[in-house]
């Protein structure tokens, strides 16, 4: 017994060993088949962080797991991630590891995903990335040894799943939130019964820019008849609720082979009842709905009978609300909103999407007496949009936090509406006024709306009034804090805009005596211009300006005053032309810096948003550097020597630059030139002049005033680089030039003149600097070799002109001649030797006892001896050479 006992151990154990050893040993097979039956099936890029293989886990079956899987579109949608999955998780029968004829998946679990589903406005779709063409098909069907997977399911775990579904093409989206779903059932079998319990936490369906479904809260549990053989579904016991409303649906769908789907289904409300219908309103959900009050008669009806068939082919379905003598009101509030009517509509008959019909005939409420009303209808809205919509009524804003809890939110306010409008966009399209109806108006008085650590929002007076041509908004002043903007507006294409997303045409007029933009930032710097719809969001941009692509405004702006950063411009005045994503600036002038500045140019986002673009050209009068320094970082980077200059600067300059997230130059990538010209600036207390006069013992290089300067310069690579320019400071001349990079640093040549009253320093009247380093450590040193060939060159060509004076050329003694040129060259060079030290000692004598001047001095000393040397022995070779040609010119003149 006991024999038996330990015999049963050893087994146990060694099972357990294997239960270990044997994912270990296979992991590498499984990942092997893992990436080549996806790269069978798949035209696109995926990977996954580890493979985890376990025969614990879901004993008896092996547990296979993937960590961080992704899944990337290729051509068209390159880069755009399809899915992204924290786990992926599938129970495979343990024995069909071992075999050759694939692998049985009985379960399958889903943990954090995040997907993503595109139309894009020419029909193409991300998902469409299973391979198709004859490499593939080859692949699969020579290949007798490929792996295949037999898919035995009885169990589907989704946990926090995220869909976002965007048709770009239809105007449609489905966002879809933490998800999650079991489904349980033998789906192996030809027929079963299956149990699905989901729960939606936010979906989102819009169409046409109009929101069906806002973050709604979806729950089922169903039972379903399945059919899997015939891939038809019956609907048995089940229970589905909207936010609150609960409901049940009967009926069956089904699957067809050309991928439509057949059905006949129908919504079960017999118990509804108004509160529940408040829940689809996501603010009335969200505030106190458990003690909400609520009363009136309800109606709601759905059913979808027929095929449906990808995104153009709708089944016939219905749905209808109807809501008599609603009211609610919330129990801490002292009264509520009554006198609710509605009656809503939405059906299509079945075929095609562009046969929906919406109409909304009564939508009516009424606030402690205030009425107010509104009617709305459309058909075709594919095709050609062919609406009804009015509004009638007074809203009193006041009277809002009486009948709701704002929250830390105070408004006041009128607002009446009488407008109405009528007909097809195609109307407006071709400009057939006369059959599109659209009259009335929409005014806003004594607005104020206040909420915390936002500035205070105020408007005396607005007004929209709505023609068939054009939408106009005047008489309209708002202030934000302590902002005011004024603007008279003329909108045309109004209602496409609103409706399909086409472009907004307009004449802007807009006057501001404040306008500080640093106040529509966000600590992150977040702002967005312009009302438009965009699917991009402030986050993604930064403290980006986006100009939309779909608007067209002519604007004039008159601003007196604006802030952004640390600019200051005052008197702003010029036209904008804003299409495209872009917009230009036509002779836009302003005050700023201390001076005036007229910009043209066009700043766009079109092509990026994170980085947008500037190509501007400036015409700068009297500018102030210091003050030019302190507003501008661009400035301080590339010409931080402006910081401690005194005086004003004219001049032009054009950039062409991309602009990162918070509206400053990329410098990397500017490219520009320009020009600068100066009168009367004083350049005291600049570190690179007070080094030049230290290196070069002229104290009076410290206390400058310059009269009159011109700088020519080119920016490109990062760097500012001048063309040479001259500094004249008295009897002194400093001529510069080099350039200035990103990281500050500095590498200019200089050449000082030195003033006629002092003479030549060993025949010296210029000096050659060196400047590099960085403007707050610039290092000056002076050009030994440069001077030392000036100074040889003077000594040289004054020595061989008296020498060539007293020589003659006389062919019949054409030896003599040879040797007394020779015989000159060596005395010239004597007396250039001589000269060459007789400069070093002068160099040396000036600098005195200051230890670095006469390092200096000797260093450049020795530069021009050597030098010297190198042009006497240049001489030499050079009278050689020309008493070889006398030689052999006085021959040929023999000959001949």
């Amino acid at each position: 017994m006991k024999k038996g006992l330990k015999i049963s151990g050893i087994v146990l154990i060694g099972l357990l060993a294997l239960m270990v050893i044997l994912p270990m040993a296979f992991k590498g097979k499984i990942k092997e088949i893992v990436i080549e039956e996806g790269n069978k099936m798949l035209n696109a890029e995926f990977g996954f962080d580890d493979l985890d293989i376990s025969l614990f886990r879901e004993f008896p079956q092996a547990s296979v797991r993937l960590e961080n899987f992704w899944l990337k579109g290729i051509e068209h949608f390159e880069n755009d991630t399809l899915l992204q999955a924290g786990e992926m998780e599938v129970a495979v029968n343990v024995m069909s590891i071992f075999g050759d004829s694939g692998f049985d998946i009985s379960k399958v679990l889903l943990t954090d995903i995040y997907a993503k589903a595109i139309v894009s406005e020419d029909g193409q779709v991300n998902w469409n990335v299973m391979k198709t063409d004859s490499t593939a098909i080859e692949e699969t069907t020579t290949d007798t040894t490929a792996t295949t997977f037999r898919i035995k399911l009885k169990e589907v775990e989704l946990e926090n799943i995220n869909l976002l579904y965007d048709d770009r093409q239809s105007n449609m989206m489905a966002d879809i939130k933490q998800l999650n779903a079991t489904c349980s059932g033998d789906m192996s079998a030809d027929n079963t019964l299956l149990n699905l319990e989901t729960v939606i936490h936010s979906l989102t369906y819009k169409m046409s820019g109009i929101p069906f479904l806002n973050q709604a809260r979806i729950e089922a549990d169903m039972n379903i008849e399945a059919d899997l053989k015939n891939n038809k579904f019956t609907l048995q016991e089940n229970k589905l609720a909207l936010n609150a409303i609960q409901t049940t649906i009967d009926g069956w769908l089904a699957l067809a082979t050309d991928n439509s789907m057949n059905m006949d289904l129908k919504l079960n409300t017999s118990d509804i009842n108004f509160k529940e219908i408040l829940s689809l309103i996501p603010a009335i959900y969200t505030k106190d709905f458990e003690e909400l009050k609520a009363d009136g008669t309800v109606s709601l009806k759905a059913f979808a009978k027929g095929e449906m068939k990808g995104d153009s082919i709708l089944p016939q379905f219905e749905a209808n609300l109807q809501v008599k003598d609603g009211a609610f009101q919330y129990p801490t509030l002292p009264a509520g909103v009554n006198q609710i009517q509605i009656s809503a509509d939405v059906k299509n008959p079945g075929g095609n999407t562009d046969l929906t019909e919406i109409n909304v005939s009564q939508f009516i409420f009424n606030i402690l007496g205030n009425q107010f009303g509104a009617t709305a209808q459309i058909k075709t809205p594919i095709s050609d949009p062919d609406f009804q919509f009015s509004a009638d009524g007074i809203l009193d804003l006041g009277q809002i936090k009486n009948v709701y809890p704002l929250e830390e939110m105070s408004l006041n306010g009128v607002l009446t509406a009488d407008m109405s409008l009528s007909g097809k966009l195609s109307y407006l399209d071709k400009e057939m006024y006369d059959k599109f109806a659209a009259s009335g108006n929409i005014n806003l008085k004594e607005m104020l709306l206040k909420m915390k650590e936002m500035p205070d929002v105020s408007i005396k007076q607005s007004t929209f009034t709505f023609s068939p041509q054009y939408l106009n908004l005047s008489q309209t002043t708002v202030f934000i804090g302590e902002n005011d903007i004024t603007a008279d507006c003329r909108f045309e294409n109004y209602m496409a805009f609103a409706l399909k997303g086409k472009t907004l045409k307009g004449k802007v007029n807009v006057q501001s005596n404040h306008f500080n933009l640093n106040d529509f930032m966000t600590a992150e710097g977040d702002t967005v211009m312009a009302a438009a719809d965009t699917t991009t969001t402030a986050n993604e941009a930064g403290g980006v300006l986006i100009v939309p692509e779909n608007i067209d405004f002519d604007m004039n702006a008159d601003m007196k005053e604006i802030l952004f950063d640390k600019i200051i411009i005052n008197d702003l005045n010029g036209k904008l032309i804003v299409k495209d994503g872009t917009v230009d600036m036509k002779n836009l002038s302003m005050n700023t810096m201390g001076g005036k500045v007229v910009m043209n140019g066009a700043y766009s986002t079109a092509q990026s948003i994170s980085n947008p673009t500037l190509n501007a050209s400036f015409a700068m009068n009297n500018l102030s550097f210091s003050q030019t320094f302190k507003e501008l970082d661009m400035i301080q980077k590339l010409a931080p020597v402006f910081e401690n200059l005194k005086g004003n600067f004219s001049g032009k300059i054009s950039i062409d630059t991309k602009l990162d997230s918070i509206m400053s130059p990329v410098l990397n990538t500017m490219q520009g030139n320009g020009s600068l010209s100066t009168s009367n600036i004083n350049l005291s207390g600049i570190t690179i002049f007070d080094k030049i006069a230290d290196a070069t013992n002229y104290d009076g290089l410290k206390n400058l005033s310059v009269k009159d300067m011109n700088i020519d310069f080119t920016i490109q690579n990062g760097r500012l680089t001048t063309t040479p320019f001259d500094i004249k400071m008295g009897n002194l001349s400093l001529n510069l030039s080099g350039s200035t990079g990103l990281d500050q640093t500095i590498d200019y040549k200089g050449k000082l003149k030195l003033p006629e009253t002092t003479g030549s320093i060993g025949n010296l009247t210029t000096l050659d600097l060196k400047i590099g380093g960085n403007f707050t450590s610039p290092q000056i040193s002076i050009d030994t070799q440069s001077m030392a060939k000036q100074a040889v060159t003077n000594v040289a060509n004054e020595a061989l002109k008296a020498a060539g004076d007293k020589l003659g050329i006389d062919i019949s003694d054409a030896e003599k001649q040879k040797e007394a040129l020779v015989n000159a060259a060596k005395q010239t060079a004597e007396k250039l030797l001589a000269e060459a030290e007789k400069q070093k000692a002068a160099l040396i004598e000036k600098a005195g006892n200051n230890a670095i001047k006469r390092i200096a001095a000797e260093k450049t000393g020795e530069a021009i001896v050597n030098e010297a040397k190198k042009q006497t022995e240049r001489m030499i070779q050079e009278a050689e050479e020309q008493g070889n040609k006398l030689i052999e010119k006085a021959k040929k003149g023999e000959t001949e």
